[in-house]
C-alpha cells in the first residue's frame, strides 16, 4: 500500500510541474506577439529662471555699467548672444553662459533712465534631451537720476579771484567749471616734488595718464641729509614738458622754517617747527618776518618763471593748516590758530597777485574735516576758511577706505563756502568710487593721489612701520578710475 501510494504522489507531481511549464510558456508566447509601447512624448522642463542681480523693477541703479547676473535651476547654455537687447542708448558688451547662470555686461548707461532687457525665447537652452523651450525673459530696472545742480551756485565761479587774471589761467578755470558736477579729472603728485616717475609709472602701467601732474616746493631749503641733491626750482623743465604733453599743473608748498634766529644748518629746518610762529612772522622787525619774505620772493621768483612761459598752475599753499581741530595742528602755519592762519593766507595772495602780478596761478585752499578722529561741524570749517575773494578751489585731504565715496565729508565741505566753490580731493592715497560720486550728489572736481617709493622707485601703496597698508592701489583698481566714463584723463584736456 504505502509502495502505491508514492508512486501515485510522483505521478501528481510530474503533472503539476507539466502543467506549470505549459502555463509559462502560454504567457511568454503572448508576451512576444505584444505589440512594441510608443517611446514616451513627455518633454522636460526648460530652465527655470530663479532670481536676477539687478531684480526685475529694481531702481536707483548707480553707474554707467553693470553686469546683470541671471541664475537658473539648471546648468545653461545660450545660443545666439547677439540676439539679446537693451533698450535705449545702453550697449551689451557680452553675454556669457556660465554653469547655471548667464552675464550681460551693460555700459553707456545713463542717469534717470529706465531699461528693459531683453532674452528672447530659446534663446537659454537646457543639457536635457527632448527639452521644451525657454520663454522670452525681460528685466526691468532704471537708475539713479542726476543730481539736480540747484546745490552749486555757480554765479560766483565765473569768474576767478584775481581779476586780473592770465588767459591761459581763466581758460583752465573755465574748462574746470564746465565739467564740475559731470567729470571728475584724474590727478597724482609726479613724484618727489620736481619730476614726473609716479605719473609715468601710472600710465606704463594703464596706459592713460592722469589729467592732472603735482608737483611741491618741498625741499627749498629741506635739509639734504633728507633728500641730497635738491631739485633745482628756476629749471622749470619738469613742469613745462607735464604742461605741453597737455597736463594740468598743480604746485603745493611744504614749507621748512629754521628754528631760530641766525640758523645756517638747515639740516634743522622744518614744516612743523613749534618756534617760527604765525603770528611772530606777520610782525614786521621779526627775524620770523624777515625769513618769510625772503622765502615768499623765493617762491614768486619760481612761480615768475612758470608765468612767463604761459603756464597757469593750480597753488596748493598752507595745506593742511589746521590739522585735526580737537587733537591740533601738525604744520607750523597752524599752529597760531586759525585767524593767524587766514591772515598769512591774505598776505600771501595779496602779494603774490598784486606785488608779483602772479596772474597764472588758481588758489586752492586745503580744508580740514576731522575733529578728535570723527567728522567736524561745518563751523569748524567756516572758522578758518580765509573767504571767497581769497580761494578759488576748496579740497579736502582724505586718506580713508578705498571705494567709499566720501559723500558726507563733500557736503561738509562744500555747505561751508555754501556751494559757492569748486570742491576737490586735494590729496588722498586709496582711489574711490567714481561713479559713486555722481551718483551721492558728490562729484569731486578732481583727485590728486600723493605718491610713494621704495628703494627709490614709485610705487602703488603705502605702509606703516608695522607692514600695514596706508592705502593700496592696484594696477586693476588704477584702470578701473582713469578708464571709468565720468574721468577726464589727459588725452581728454583741450586748452
Amino acid at each position: 500500500m504505502a509502495g502505491s501510494t508514492r508512486h501515485l504522489f510522483n505521478i501528481k507531481s510530474m503533472k503539476i510541474v507539466r502543467n506549470t511549464l505549459v502555463i509559462t510558456a502560454i504567457a511568454l508566447l503572448i508576451a512576444g506577439c505584444k505589440p512594441e509601447e510608443a517611446p514616451s512624448t513627455t518633454q522636460a522642463e526648460a530652465p527655470a529662471l530663479l532670481s536676477s542681480t539687478p531684480s526685475d523693477g529694481a531702481t536707483d541703479l548707480q553707474g554707467s555699467a553693470i553686469t546683470a547676473e541671471l541664475i537658473f535651476d539648471q546648468n545653461i547654455r545660450c545660443s545666439a548672444t547677439a540676439s539679446v537687447t537693451i533698450s535705449g542708448e545702453a550697449k551689451i558688451d557680452r553675454v556669457f553662459a556660465g554653469t547655471n547662470n548667464l552675464l550681460v555686461d551693460i555700459s553707456s548707461l545713463a542717469p534717470g533712465q529706465a531699461y528693459t532687457l531683453t532674452i528672447p525665447a530659446g534663446i537659454i537652452r537646457g543639457f536635457k534631451e527632448n527639452q521644451k523651450e525657454t520663454p522670452a525673459i525681460s528685466l526691468n530696472f532704471s537708475t539713479k537720476a542726476a543730481p539736480v545742480e540747484t546745490h552749486y551756485d555757480r554765479d560766483p565761479m565765473q569768474s576767478l579771484t584775481n581779476k586780473d587774471a592770465s588767459e591761459g589761467a581763466s581758460k583752465l578755470y573755465a574748462f574746470l567749471l564746465e565739467n564740475y558736477g559731470k567729470k571728475t579729472l584724474s590727478g597724482a603728485m609726479g613724484g618727489t616734488a620736481w619730476e614726473t616717475s609716479y605719473t609715468d609709472m601710472i600710465s606704463n602701467l594703464t596706459g592713460k595718464y592722469p589729467a592732472i601732474v603735482g608737483f611741491d616746493y618741498l625741499f627749498n631749503n629741506w635739509p639734504p641729509k633728507h633728500w641730497p641733491g635738491c631739485p633745482d626750482y628756476s629749471d622749470i623743465t619738469p613742469v613745462k614738458k607735464a604742461w605741453e604733453a597737455h597736463n594740468i599743473i598743480q604746485i603745493g608748498w611744504h614749507w621748512c622754517v629754521p628754528p631760530a634766529e641766525g640758523t645756517t644748518d638747515i639740516n634743522k629746518y622744518s614744516y612743523n617747527t613749534k618756534t617760527f610762529g604765525v603770528k611772530n612772522a606777520l610782525t614786521e622787525g621779526t627775524w620770523q618776518n624777515a625769513e618769510m619774505k625772503k622765502q615768499l620772493a623765493q617762491i614768486a621768483g619760481y612761480l615768475t618763471l612758470l608765468r612767463d612761459a604761459g603756464i597757469p598752475v593750480l597753488f596748493r599753499p598752507l595745506h593742511e593748516a589746521a590739522g585735526d581741530y580737537g587733537w591740533g595742528a601738525w604744520f607750523w602755519w597752524g599752529y597760531d590758530g586759525a585767524e593767524a592762519c587766514k591772515q598769512l593766507w591774505r598776505y600771501m595772495h595779496d602779494l603774490f597777485t598784486n606785488e608779483y602780478k602772479l596772474n597764472n596761478l588758481i588758489w586752492v585752499w586745503t580744508v580740514q574735516t576731522s575733529d578728535k578722529g570723527q567728522l567736524a561741524g561745518v563751523d569748524k570749517l567756516e572758522e578758518w576758511y580765509p573767504g571767497d575773494e581769497y580761494c578759488d578751489i576748496v579740497g579736502a585731504d582724505l586718506y580713508v577706505a578705498k571705494n567709499t565715496t566720501q559723500s558726507k565729508i563733500f557736503q561738509l565741505v562744500n555747505d561751508s563756502v555754501k556751494g559757492k566753490k569748486i570742491v576737490v580731493i586735494s590729496e588722498f592715497g586709496n582711489l574711490l568710487d567714481i561713479d559713486g560720486f555722481f551718483g551721492e550728489d558728490a562729484p569731486w572736481g578732481y583727485f590728486m593721489n600723493w605718491c610713494n617709493f621704495e628703494n627709490g622707485n614709485p610705487v602703488l601703496y603705502a605702509k606703516n612701520s608695522d607692514g600695514s597698508y596706508v592705502w593700496n592701489n592696484s594696477v586693476e583698481d588704477w584702470k578701473a578710475a582713469l578708464g571709468n566714463s565720468h574721468t577726464i584723463n589727459r588725452n581728454d584736456i583741450s586748452l
